[in-house]
């Protein structure tokens, strides 16, 4: 993270000097916030074994089973929609999909 912050200019690696502390602020935010994003994901899909046997077995003993998977994906909407030229946004078609985190 560190040699990451002194190839985009946001710390002086000679002075140790920060050059723009809302930058860097931002960086670790967003670094952090990705990396929860990645455990939250990782533990869902721990999970998915036993759910999957659950479902299975409620089948087969002659039961319903409903799952219901939730996300806005807002943030990923709002980047998408902010990287579409006037043209793609006459022509509607996003992946939000997070892409960028895997």
């Amino acid at each position: 993270m560190e040699h990451a912050l002194e190839l985009t200019a946001v710390v002086d690696g000679i002075e140790n000097a920060t050059l723009n502390s809302g930058a860097k602020a931002s960086a670790r935010s967003r670094f952090e916030s990705t990396k929860q994003r990645f455990f939250g994901q990782l533990l869902l899909s721990m999970k998915l074994p036993t759910v999957i046997a659950a479902v299975k077995a409620h089948l087969a003993g002659g039961q319903s089973v409903v799952l219901q998977l939730v996300t806005t994906a807002e943030s990923i909407l709002d980047r998408r929609l902010g990287e579409l030229s006037p043209d793609e946004r006459a022509n509607l078609e996003i992946d939000l999909s997070p892409r960028e985190y895997v």
